[in-house]
């Protein structure tokens, strides 16, 4: 279908009239939608979905903010209004009474959804091909998607397929049925796995309308703006965690879409990452943080990384403009027009005029309602950078360690995310990731150094892989998890394996047992039994085959804290998850001495097996030594079936799962995911039978009550906010009141 191409956002603006307004009382369910059907064709709903999209634009700002402000990242100032106040301090006021309180936003769209999937025709055939299915696709995991969303901010709420055209419906409190987190897969697992069969078939994939302009001279591609289908249902079973089977199946879907596309994690010099570099002299305090490429992950018009985004106009001319997020942190927006006349058209005789505008930002401590949390602060310091010195090579191959420093600036992408800017009352630090400037590596920023960022993310690849690792751990695969975060995992380094035989002299047995093969500056941590254990999987090929060098992996945490080596001792997997397994238990009320054998009893530190050497001394040939003596008597020995690998302990996951967090912290703080992350972990361990009652609440809630207590990140575990960790101990305080009628 031909369009224009001016601006996309500026044709969806004014779509059957999908703007309506909405008083503070109204909800979703109960507008008078007649308007929205009018001249509405089931084989002809181009503009209705665009309308659908521009719904999604209408509620995405207040998600994100809700998915910011009530984690343990963000912190209030004295600035920030009471509508911010009262979301970040988890009082419940009702809906329609704080300006991020709009559920009717979210039944917006599932109610314009409802309707196009009510009338599309997905076998209308056009060109032999039956063109519908794609889009429809996308409106059905659309529709999925925002319903993970509300379960997510309310935790109940009604579930409605069909659409609502007049009042008094009564589905607000009689809806088709209740979603919750718990069942809402099942409640949609039917549709989106019709739509993941639409976009895979041969005739399928995604719809594809061009690329738009905003106004700005930013063109957004629409490609940029779906939904995938294996992104949306392996959110939703890595959401309901209800058994290892959920885990697998999300960890599949997200290997699959990440294998796929090519999509990898690099440090390549053109990849947006952050590093500690050195100065001309080798001193702690000459070594600073080198943001600028990082930076660039967030600029106006970078698509790195991006997967799925909302899209901003630069005015209102072009359609909606997204400012309230950058503006809750701190920025003034101001947003221009310009009109100009093109050349005369020679088909009307008429001038063409057209417009452009822009959006520019300003840092501003007065606007600066949410600000990083000492509890960010606080995961940044405890990470452990470090500078390699590598020895000169004719070859980068041929490169070697010369040396090695482990740094005390904490991870670097706390520069990047949280810059210090210069203001009139002083330093400050402004959560920039919606206005990035790429000056602001490792000095002050000034005030006028960014720029407007117009999209909003859903779906990046570093996210992505986040997720993918959290699968992985409670799938069973700890140490693949890890090896996401640290070091990356592709073909080149994973360890291979081999066989070697243990023989017990006294019993005159013997038995195979296998061994890893270690990779020079590989995921040597991926233990045999591991390794073991998803070789045999009957998923494996599905979730973990890295057996083809078609993946070229950096890990997330090296990021921002350098890049993994042998010669690096500190960040290993046996120091890490050892570490966090104490932290955590001390922190329950463990003993030392109960943690002490905890960590013996798990072997953290890794077994050696040591195999005999050869004696190469010269013997009479015609005189057998001791070694061929043994060796002759050993091949009599009674051969024993190898030991079933062992299963990983479910205290090294939990302490995996926690890792992920903090890496989710470093990696994707502010961009609207913290609150959600939080409580789907947390979930997790609530789910998990092996770790006491109530350890993902606790869990929550100390996290949380932490956000504004300046100590390291596992210091003084008794200092915390008691007022707001025991209001989330009672769950039902996680979730926004639903309007009541």
């Amino acid at each position: 279908m031909a369009m224009k191409n001016k601006s996309v956002l500026g044709l969806i603006a004014f779509l059957f009239g999908l703007s309506l307004a909405t008083t503070s009382c109204e909800d979703m369910l109960t507008p008078d939608m007649n308007r929205t059907s009018e001249g509405f064709s089931g084989k002809d709903t181009v503009n209705f979905y665009w309308g659908i999209l521009r719904n999604v634009q209408g509620m995405i700002e207040q998600n994100v903010l809700l998915g910011d402000i009530r984690g343990d990242l963000a912190d209030t100032t004295m600035y920030s209004s009471d509508s911010i106040a009262d979301i970040a301090n988890f009082k419940r006021t009702a809906d329609g009474e704080n300006a991020l309180l709009n559920r009717s936003a979210y039944y917006k769209v599932i109610n314009q959804c409802n309707f196009y999937l009510d009338k599309a025709d997905t076998m209308a055939v056009k060109n032999n091909v039956r063109f519908m299915r794609r889009e429809w696709a996308q409106v059905m995991l659309i529709r999925a998607w925002t319903y993970m969303q509300l379960v997510q901010n309310y935790g109940r709420v009604p579930y409605i397929t069909r659409p609502v055209s007049t009042a008094n419906t009564g589905w607000e409190t009689n809806p088709e049925a209740w979603a919750t987190p718990e069942n809402l897969l099942d409640l949609v697992i039917k549709d989106c796995e019709r739509a993941q069969e639409y976009e895979r078939a041969i005739d399928g994939g995604f719809p594809n309308y061009g690329g738009f302009e905003n106004g700005s001279g930013v063109k957004i591609a629409h490609s940029s703006m779906i939904f995938p289908a294996d992104l949306v249902m392996a959110d939703l079973y890595l959401l309901r965690g209800a058994s290892k089977a959920d885990y697998v199946e999300a960890a599949k879907l997200y290997y699959r879409y990440l294998n796929e596309h090519g999509l990898t994690v690099s440090v390549a010099d053109a990849a947006p990452y952050a590093k500690i570099g050195s100065r001309a002299t080798n001193t702690p305090d000459n070594y600073q943080p080198q943001t600028s490429s990082w930076a660039r992950l967030f600029s106006a018009s970078s698509d790195a990384e991006i997967i799925t985004v909302l899209p901003s106009a630069a005015n209102s001319a072009f359609g909606l403009v997204l400012t309230d997020v950058p503006q809750v942190y701190g920025f003034d927006p101001h947003s221009t027009n310009s009109t100009f006349v093109n050349e005369r058209t020679t088909d009307t005789g008429t001038d063409d005029v057209a417009s452009s505008g822009q959006v520019s930002i300003v840092a501003n401590y007065k606007n600066r309602q949410i600000a990083p949390s000492a509890r960010y602060t606080a995961i940044n310091r405890a990470q452990t950078p470090i500078f390699v010195e590598l020895n000169a090579s004719s070859t980068a191959l041929d490169q070697t360690v010369r040396n090695i420093e482990y740094l005390t600036n904490g991870d670097a992408r706390f520069y990047g995310t949280a810059p210090e800017v210069r203001t009139e009352i002083g330093r400050l630090r402004f959560i920039q990731k919606y206005g990035a400037s790429n000056s602001a590596s490792a000095g002050l920023a000034p005030s006028t150094a960014f720029s407007f960022r117009y999209v909003l993310g859903v779906y990046r690849v570093r996210q992505v892989y986040l997720r993918f690792a959290e699968a992985l751990n409670r799938a069973g695969y700890p140490r693949h998890a890890f090896a996401v975060l640290r070091g990356g995992l592709d073909a080149e380094k994973i360890p291979a394996l081999t066989v070697d035989t243990v023989y017990d002299d006294e019993t005159k047995t013997k038995w195979p047992v296998t061994l890893i093969d270690s990779v020079e500056n590989g995921v040597n941590f991926i233990n045999a039994d591991e390794l073991r254990r998803a070789q045999a999987s009957a998923e494996y090929p599905l979730m973990l085959d890295f057996t083809e060098d078609t993946w070229d992996n950096f890990g997330i945490h090296d990021l921002g804290n350098g890049r993994l080596y042998d010669a690096d001792t500190v960040n290993t997997y046996e120091k890490m998850v050892g570490a966090r397994i104490q932290q955590e238990q001390l922190r329950r009320g463990a003993s030392p001495e109960s943690v002490r054998k905890l960590l013996r009893r798990l072997h953290l530190t890794g077994r050696v097996t040591a195999k005999a050497g050869e004696d190469e001394s010269e013997t009479d040939p015609e005189e057998p030594t001791e070694e061929e003596l043994l060796a002759a008597a050993r091949a009599t020995y009674t051969i024993l079936d190898e030991p079933e690998p062992v299963e990983p302990d479910p205290l090294e996951i939990d302490a995996v799962e926690c890792l992920i967090a903090d890496e989710c912290a470093l990696e994707t703080a502010f961009e609207g995911y913290r609150y959600y992350d939080l409580m789907r972990f947390a979930r997790h361990k609530n789910l998990d039978a092996n770790l006491p009652a109530g350890t993902g609440t606790s869990w929550f809630a100390w996290q949380i009550a932490r956000r504004g207590i300046n100590v390291g990140l596992y210091e003084d575990v008794d200092n915390y906010d008691r007022a707001l960790y025991n209001l989330l101990l009672e769950e039902g305080n996680w979730y926004l009141r639903n309007p009541e009628y």
